[in-house]
């Protein structure tokens, strides 16, 4: 009986032990589950934030609502959803047109239609009908046609005895390009379609054999080169204005750039654009750092400061960007120039703001900009 109760005491005791163990156990196994609730409460509002800001609408594409109330009192537009949309926006597509356009400034060539033999007859008594009036329509006609010209300089012959050159030949037309094949006209043409209309190589190459004019690549690139020096001192002119703006926007984006400096294969160089008031200038550099703006903003890169205006006098500048250090860094460091970001970069911290889960996240991604 005593090794009975003894045996029972030691169970007990074990049993005792593994609650306590298991106890332990359960409190160490709740903790964890508090932790990992908070943690995919956390990454859940951080997915909602990331989602509004991938495939949530742009800020800048968004038109302005009316507010409850507007018009005729009722909330939001007024009637069915929808409805008062479709009344008050503008028509498009098909049907949408505000009235035909003019286009009384092209060159019009009229074509006169008529039957056979000049004249309809009856088809009865084979008498004559009397020519009394016209029906007129217009039509827009577009022709594209690639032309040799033929230029015959005149040369004369001198048929005195007098000192001088025995012959002369008249003055032939300018070419921008001294030995090039095409005119001035194929040229001008072939930088406005290569570089205002954002055509391609192959599209040209293309177009111009649809028209009977084989033209190599290799001629349109030397070509396009040719004018590029003699458009060089334009440049120069318009980066110069560009550089004398006070409100330039600018921004950067990788470009791809095939055997740049005689290279071994493609490189990965940036694509920089500075808009003024009415100049745009594209800058390509191997680099992302900050000498591309301070050589076109007009920074001094050892000081750090503005260079003076032409007459000596101080100059202050406003510098619409992103978020890009180059641009803060340029803004902390250089007197007179003002920092001014786009409202579109602003507005994502506003869109992590409206999430409270993720308010730590918000806050700590706020602290890194540059506002």
């Amino acid at each position: 009986m005593v090794e009975a109760n003894e045996r029972w005491e030691r169970l007990a005791g074990q049993l005792r032990e593994e609650n306590a163990a298991l106890r332990v156990e359960n409190e160490r196994l709740r903790e964890r589950d508090v932790r990992r609730e908070a943690e995919l409460e956390r990454v859940s509002a951080e997915l909602a934030v990331l989602q509004r800001l991938v495939f949530g609408r742009s800020s800048e594409r968004v038109r302005p609502q009316p507010t409850a109330g507007d018009g005729d009192g009722q909330a939001g537009y007024g009637g069915e959803p929808g409805e008062r949309e479709r009344e008050r926006a503008p028509r498009r597509g098909p049907g949408g047109r505000a009235g035909r356009r003019d286009y009384s400034h092209l060159p019009r060539v009229e074509v006169v239609w008529d039957f056979a033999g000049g004249g309809y007859c009856c088809p009865d008594c084979s008498s004559r009908f009397e020519a009394f009036d016209d029906h007129a329509f217009e039509q827009v006609d577009w022709r594209v046609t690639v032309r040799v010209v033929v230029h015959r300089r005149r040369r004369y012959r001198r048929r005195c005895r007098c000192a001088g050159a025995r012959t002369v030949t008249a003055p032939g037309p300018p070419k921008a390009v001294g030995k090039g094949r095409f005119s001035n006209g194929f040229i001008a043409m072939l930088l406005v379609e290569r570089f205002v209309a954002g055509r391609s190589q192959n599209s040209l190459i293309a177009g111009l054999a649809r028209q009977g004019a084989e033209v190599s690549s290799s001629t349109l690139v030397g070509t396009c080169a040719a004018a590029g020096t003699l458009l060089a001192p334009l440049e120069e002119r318009i980066v110069a204005r560009s550089r004398d703006s006070w409100h330039p926007h600018a921004d950067e984006t990788s470009w791809h750039v095939f055997t740049p400096d005689g290279g071994d294969g493609p490189a990965r160089w940036w694509l920089w654009v500075f808009i003024g008031a009415d100049t745009t200038c594209f800058v390509m550099d191997p680099t992302r750092a900050g000498a591309v703006l301070a050589r076109h903003a007009g920074i001094d890169t050892a000081t750090g400061q503005l260079t003076p205006h032409a007459d000596g006098g101080p100059r202050r500048l406003v510098v619409s960007s992103d978020f890009y250090t180059v641009y803060a860094s340029a803004g902390r460091r250089t007197d007179g120039l003002t920092n001014l970001y786009c409202w579109a970069h602003v507005r994502r911290y506003f869109v992590r703001a409206g999430g409270r889960a993720c308010r730590e996240i918000c806050v700590t991604d706020v602290s890194r900009s540059p506002l």
